[in-house]
């Protein structure tokens, strides 16, 4: 197979010469791109019937990637990089928690100095378990469960992660260039306005029991504008709005270049009372309408929480409702990231179809459940017609479990639902995009033309403006003129 892959190369070479650059332009990109896939083929079966791993890391650091469009800034910033923070703020390391803290105490446990915890190398690799998912599974020592020590990690580093947001932006930047990565649309932060500055105590629990005693929808309608006609006159509400538009348009000052764009989400954390959660996604359909560089508004946290599973129906009508006031403000939302098993059966049912059919989402992010929804075949047709599915295989592996042949995307794939390529939280799962075209190429063998696909996905459904959008498409299809080039010449050099 190998012998005929190789010559099946050189054939099609001499339609093209990686020295001498004459010749039909349009020839030669077709030959380029013919050559490239006939050697991502033979990396799929090169060692011994099995996928090369080695040569397509090399070969998708390579790849142009278009964008990451489910990407977390606080998940992508690495523990290292937190602990530079701290040690700049002249912060402290609780020694036995392992959290920051601000001023040195005075109790039992030392609080040591980013110096001293570096000196310490068994405490300094602990940290590095507990703040991300390094070297969870290689060896034994106590383990939460996966999904705990996943989002767990948010609260170790939190205190810092928003104190130097501007040069994250540039590290994030920085990182994405390295590995021909040229959007990024990352969920920044919350708008930050609280619920609790425009509502007092007794009113704040009389609403979030109506809101959840209520599920007709236009009650709940009714509530919502009650709601929101409160925090329209709220001065505090407004100049949180204006602040987080603010604050974006500074951390963004100088990222935009002729190679490399970056846009933000904002969102609702649905762990949160309903008020609260209302408030965070009022503030951030706001704030995307005013901004520019806010390009959607999502809702996070772990979707298998006990208040995330008890309000998700009341969540996603209040994406309805927003949709209605603000339709031109994105939506991309967390759905069906479950397995059986960790919920009950019921709770598996509907957290897409409604992400869809309520939300009215244009991106799903995870999708796992897919098999266990009701009326899976409506929905995946639905999907293919109407929206995406943003596919994040090494968090599923471990925050779920599901890996192989028991991830949807062969559902997915099969059935030609778009798909966008993600990496989630690259820093708590320490990989990067390109690792996760790996996982993709190694364990499902997709062709050339499909991992293409799904790059040019990455821009299509983005939510870029279509002047943007226009420009990285541009953008895209040169790298990847350049790309299959290089892919061509290093074909012929490894015969020789």
């Amino acid at each position: 197979m190998l012998k005929r892959i190789a010559s099946y190369i050189v054939v099609v070479f001499c339609l093209t010469s990686c020295s001498a650059m004459t010749g039909n332009i349009s020839v030669r990109q077709d030959a380029n791109e013919v050559q490239t896939a006939a050697l991502y083929q033979e990396m799929l079966s090169a060692d011994n019937g099995k996928p090369n791993v080695a040569m397509l890391n090399l070969f998708f650091t390579r790849m142009p990637k278009g964008g990451d469009l489910h990407h977390h800034y606080t998940g992508s910033i690495y523990a290292e990089t937190y602990l530079e923070w701290v040690q700049a703020k002249k912060w402290f390391i609780d020694s036995c928690s392992l959290r920051i803290v601000t001023t040195k105490g005075a109790d039992a446990c030392r609080d040591l100095t980013v110096e001293e915890l570096l000196k310490d190398d068994a405490l300094y690799r602990k940290l590095l378990m507990v703040w991300s998912d390094k070297n969870y599974a290689n060896h034994f020592h106590e383990q939460p469960p996966p999904d705990s020590n996943f989002f767990n990690t948010f609260g170790y580093f939190g205190t810092v992660s928003n104190e130097y947001m501007q040069e994250g932006q540039e590290i994030l930047k920085q990182r994405a260039m390295k590995e021909n990565v040229s959007y990024i649309e990352t969920m920044l932060s919350r708008a930050g306005a609280a619920s609790a500055d425009t509502f007092n105590e007794k009113e704040s629990v009389d609403l979030n029991a109506a809101l959840r005693k209520t599920n007709k929808p236009c009650e709940l309608a009714v509530l919502f504008d009650k709601i929101a006609a409160r925090l329209d006159v709220s001065n505090a509400f407004n100049e949180d709005v204006q602040g987080f538009v603010h604050m974006v348009d500074t951390v963004h000052e100088g990222i935009d270049d002729s190679n490399f764009t970056l846009r933000y989400q904002t969102y609702a954390v649905r762990t949160l009372p309903p008020l609260q959660v209302f408030t965070d996604l009022y503030s951030g359909f706001k704030a995307a309408d005013k901004s520019p560089l806010v390009v959607g508004v999502n809702i996070v946290a772990p979707e298998n929480n006990s208040i995330a599973l008890e309000d998700y129906t009341l969540h996603m009508r209040m994406f309805e409702y927003l949709h209605r006031r603000y339709p031109n403000v994105n939506r991309a939302l967390h759905a069906g990231e479950l397995t059986l098993g960790m919920v009950r059966p019921k709770d598996l049912l509907f957290h897409i179809n409604e992400a869809r059919h309520i939300a009215h989402a244009q991106r799903i992010g995870h999708g796992v459940d897919l098999p266990y929804e009701d009326n899976q075949l409506v929905l995946l047709k639905d999907l293919k017609q109407n929206a995406a599915v943003e596919i994040n295989l090494t968090s599923n592996e471990f925050i779920l479990g599901v890996e192989g042949s028991e991830h949807p995307y062969l559902i997915y794939a099969d059935y030609g639902v778009p798909l966008v390529i993600s990496t989630d939280d690259s820093a708590v799962s320490r990989d990067n995009l390109s690792h996760e075209y790996v996982l993709l190429a190694s364990r499902y063998q997709p062709g050339y033309d499909k991992i293409k696909g799904y790059v040019y996905n990455s821009i299509r459904f983005s939510f870029l403006s279509d002047e943007d959008k226009a420009m990285v498409m541009q953008r895209l299809d040169r790298r990847f003129k350049a790309f299959e080039q290089e892919m061509s010449c290093f074909a012929q050099g490894r015969l020789k």
